[in-house]
């Protein structure tokens, strides 16, 4: 077994071709179930952006033939396929590791650090397995590939290339309320942001997480979208209690949390002071609360809270300037967890293959026994 990548991105093809790979919801879908039907492919997942689209596959190298999908895909875009062969390219085994986990961890493309690079990759997953095209071994590829990203993503060593606004608030909260573990968080926003600083929230073991919109419909299925990731790339128990709210109902969380993030998603107009007036009802004292605010509309509702929390717009925190020493540590530290992280998978994919091989071998024995040994064995006993 093998697991293979053909590929094609922007740098590859021109920029008036770009569009003839990319896939919709749909094409995506009978891709999948078509590439699927390939003699020897065993699971395939499709990772289609604006920039790339991807093909992921677990073959038995013995059986499967590269040319069908090559064919498959100078169909699919009505060019020659001598053309589709010079513009896509393929990796195999631990580079296909290598290249998903750069990918996933925003380190591919200048500037390093997007966090928007890991969306197209939690929705290639999502779709092979909801559409069960995926088997343990590509699902456990993406699992760890995002797996990773949280890690580099969270560790301290990491900070000079990860400066988006996710993982500002993250570093905002950390230094303002310490260890975030018992701490509850409000996230004010319906975007891909506030999804992604709630699983980064999440990995960090928080206590309660509330997201709160003007209508309540778009925080639960912001909820629901949440549970989903976690039931589908988190192992094990999660203990943060989860929470969907509208700005009717969100005066208690407010009044109660530790932290709260309003994202640029979340239109700040929305707010009234019916509902600061419910906070300061609520909770008349001092409390350790820090508001994060990438907004920065209708700012001066949080006068009315002053004395109650602190709050802190991005503008007024300094982006540091971090050294060319900090900047190298970090490439150093990413590339060593990269090699350490892709030669822990392809262990656990290789034990996996044998495994699945000797399964495969006493199945067949099995099947195949001499003619009258049953007997023979029963006489014996």
């Amino acid at each position: 077994m093998k697991i293979l990548m053909y590929g094609v991105n922007k740098d590859t093809v021109s920029i008036e071709d770009i569009d003839k790979y990319t896939l919709n919801e749909s094409q995506k879908i009978r891709h999948l179930h078509d590439i699927k039907k390939f003699d020897g492919v065993e699971e395939v997942c499709i990772l289609s952006s604006e920039v790339r689209s991807e093909y992921y596959l677990n073959v038995d190298e013995t059986v499967f033939k590269h040319g069908d999908l090559l064919r498959y895909l100078s169909a699919f875009t009505g060019k020659p396929l001598k053309e589709t062969i010079l513009e896509t390219y393929s990796k195999f085994n631990k580079d296909v590791v290598n290249h998903l986990f750069t990918i996933v961890s925003g380190m591919e493309a200048k500037p390093k650090g997007s966090h928007t690079t890991l969306q197209p990759v939690e929705k290639a997953l999502d779709l092979g397995y909801k559409e069960k095209t995926i088997g343990i071994m590509i699902k456990d590829l993406f699992k760890n590939a995002i797996k990773f990203s949280r890690k580099m993503r969270l560790s301290e060593i990491m900070k000079p290339l990860y400066c988006a606004q996710p993982s500002r608030a993250i570093d905002l909260l950390q230094n303002s309320l310490g260890q975030l573990d018992d701490k509850k968080c409000v996230l004010f926003g319906n975007g891909y942001d506030v999804l992604h600083i709630a699983k980064l929230l999440l990995t960090l073991n928080i206590q309660s997480l509330t997201i709160a919109n003007e209508d309540s419909a778009d925080s639960t299925e912001m909820i629901d979208s949440l549970r989903e990731w976690i039931d589908l790339t988190i192992d094990g128990p999660v203990s943060t209690r989860l929470h969907a709210a509208d700005l009717l109902s969100v005066g208690y969380r407010f009044s109660n949390a530790d932290g709260i993030v309003f994202s640029q998603s979340f239109n700040n107009e929305c707010l009234n002071q019916e509902l600061f007036e419910k906070v300061e009802t609520i909770r008349q004292t001092m409390k350790k609360q820090i508001i994060v605010d990438f907004n920065q509309i209708n700012r001066d509702l949080f006068n009315m809270l002053g004395h109650l929390v602190s709050y802190t717009s991005i503008e007024n925190e300094n982006t540091k300037d971090f050294t060319e020493h900090e900047l190298n540590q970090a490439d150093i530290f990413f590339d060593e967890n990269l090699i350490n992280e892709t030669e822990k998978f392809m262990g656990n994919y290789q034990l996996l293959n044998e495994k699945h091989a000797q399964e495969n071998v006493n199945k067949w024995s099995s099947l195949h026994q001499p003619v009258g040994t049953e007997r023979i064995c029963k006489s014996m006993t």
